[in-house]
């Protein structure tokens, strides 16, 4: 359980299940961005590669790669991919409650 669960736990208003704490919502956030240079990472090496070999004069070199780099990670900022995320953790949240709920049925028989 996370602190945050347990500290809404804690004063009896906790959130509903499909309802992020705002530390999920930056985990939720914080994958989106990794998988974003993740499947971006060709460009993203470009445009580094570009930076070391041009050091000072980078913005007028490496337009091409900065435009490409840029272009693959706004298309991974798209609210579909950030609601993919979301889903994924309401789905590990919905597993663990379901979880608890057979620890409680196998210790009450």
């Amino acid at each position: 359980m996370s602190k945050e669960q347990g500290q809404a736990e804690q004063h009896g208003r906790r959130l509903p299940v499909w309802m992020l704490s705002p530390a999920e919502e930056k985990e939720a956030r914080k994958n989106l961005k990794t998988m974003a240079y993740e499947k971006c990472s060709e460009y993203v090496r470009a445009m580094a590669e570009c930076s070391k070999a041009h050091g000072l004069n980078v913005f007028p070199a490496c337009d091409g790669p900065k435009r490409q780099m840029g272009e693959c990670l706004l298309f991974y900022q798209k609210d579909e991919f950030l609601d993919a995320e979301w889903d994924r953790i309401v789905e590990r949240k919905l597993d663990a409650l379901e979880q608890q709920v057979r620890a409680r049925k196998a210790g009450e028989q």
